[in-house]
Parts: structure tokens; sequence; C-alpha cells
């Protein structure tokens, strides 16, 4: 009886490992063909690249735009400056399949340094993803964002955000986006935004919820560096989130410092900040 049990369990295990190799096999073998449909229609002197976000995503993306049950291919290239390190050309291309085979309905090309966001995220709420592509143009400007909707066959772009640092966040039947720009240093005023139905604009409720993580990073921040422009951040995002009395101790202690530190002008822009504060507090 062991001995059958014993064979029974070997036999299954033979055949799981050969169902297991198949399909491997057949995936590799679906990846190199979408490789060779790809290469016909990447531009002379380019190479596929995958982007720094969202995480562990490949240089190719399918997704069904149209819902007609056939994928379309998105690839993501870089063309390297000749005379480095001048900055490179970084593109998307949508390729499309009909009765006649693959052709490209779509492409955008950007320079900068890096390709930073390549990803399919339904900003509009329509149950329907967009694409979403981004390019690091430099350290201190930063990324620009650009959101492309599909219709008539093709993408066309519905917004255009620049930003340091971004997050996507995803809600219960909604995304928003949190967008850093750069202040001083590695300080950062953030937004958060949502699609109105017409265009990304910022969302005071979005904001509240997403407050927590700006908190964390300039208490982390202030942990290591006593800055008045980690408290003049600070207070910003406290007043946006409605915590009033937060942000006016934030901003007596951000004057503390910059007086401490003679600057001067921070002394005005902590002053301005008590005057919105007032407003709200009317």
């Amino acid at each position: 009886m062991l001995v059958k049990k014993i064979l029974l369990i070997s036999m299954l295990s033979l055949v799981v490992a050969n169902a297991l190799s198949l399909v491997v096999h057949a995936n590799e073998q679906q990846e190199e063909d979408f490789m060779q449909i790809v290469k016909a229609f990447m531009p002379s002197n380019s190479s596929l690249i995958n982007p720094n976000m969202p995480v562990s995503t490949k240089s190719i993306q399918f997704y069904d735009f149209n819902n007609d049950g056939q994928k379309e291919i998105i690839f993501t290239f870089e063309i390297k400056a000749k005379d480095q390190p001048a900055p490179s050309h970084f593109g998307a291309i949508v390729l499309k399949k009909d009765q006649n085979g693959w052709h490209k309905v779509w492409e955008t090309i950007t320079e900068g340094v890096s390709l930073d966001f390549s990803g399919l995220i339904d900003i509009t709420g329509d149950g329907i993803k967009e694409y979403l592509f981004s390019v690091t143009i430099g350290a201190a400007i930063g990324s620009e964002l650009e959101v492309f909707q599909w219709g008539n066959h093709s993408l066309k772009k519905i917004a255009e955000i620049p930003y340091n640092k971004m997050d996507v966040v995803n809600e219960k039947q909604k995304v928003t986006i949190a967008i850093w720009q750069l202040y001083i240093g590695d300080s950062y005023l953030v937004d958060v935004l949502k699609w109105n139905g017409e265009k990304l604009v910022y969302d005071e409720a979005s904001y509240s919820k997403y407050y927590p993580n700006i908190e964390k990073f300039y208490h982390d921040k202030i942990s290591q560096m006593d800055a008045w422009y980690y408290w003049y951040c600070l207070a910003n995002a406290q007043m946006k989130a409605k915590k009033l009395d937060e942000a006016n101790r934030s901003i007596q202690k951000g004057i503390e410092l910059a007086k401490k530190s003679a600057v001067h002008e921070a002394v005005q822009y902590f002053n301005d900040l008590i005057k919105k504060l007032r407003n709200k507090k009317k």
C-alpha cells in the first residue's frame, strides 16, 4: 500500500512538472513573439527601457483600451544622445492589431535624463485605464507627468503636471495623485489631485486622508535636522489638512529657527502663513 502511494505521488509530481514546463515554455515563446513584433516598430538607435515606477513594470505592457478582446501593446524606449552626458530621448508607442496585422496608432517622445513613470491607471473613474507617462528632465526641475486617454482609436492628452515626487493613491472607486513640488533642499510642498470630470484638481478631502504621510516625512526630517524650511512645509500641510492649532505651533517654531539663522526673508514667509491661518480661523 505504501509503495503504491509513493508511486502515485511520484507520477503526480512528474505530471505537474511536465505541465509547468509546458506553461513556462509557452510563456517564453509568447514573450519572444511579442518582442519580435515590438522590434519591427522601434525607432532607429533605440533600446527598450523599464520605467522607474510603478515598481517592477516592464518595458512592454498590454491593455485592451477599446474592450474589443484584443489587447494593445504599449512599449517604452530610450534613444541615447550621441554626445554623453547630454539628455536622452524617452518615448512610448502603442501598437494595435487588426485583420491586416499590427500597426502603430500612437507615439510620444520627450527629452530628459530618465523614464520615471509608465503605467496604466483609471484616473477618470470610467472603468477604462488611462496611460500615464513621465520623463525626468533634471534633478531640480523634476519630472513632467502626462495623462493620456483612449479615444478615436488612439490616445489623447488630458492632463499634464510637473512634479519632483509623485505618489499614486488607490482609494475606493477613485484614484488620487499626490504631487510633491521641491521647495528648499529636500523639502516639498504637496498637493493631492483627483479628476473632477474635466481635469485634475486639488481635493481637500483626499489631502486630509493623505496628510499622515506628509506629517511622517517631516517628523523624520526634523528628527535629523531642525531646519526652518521643514517647519514651513509642515505648517503649510497642516493648514491644508485643517489642523490649524498644529499649524500655528509649527509656524512659531519655524520663525524661531529662521531668526536664529538670520534668514530674514523666511520670517516674512511665516508671517504670510499667519495671515492665511487667521483667515481660515474666521
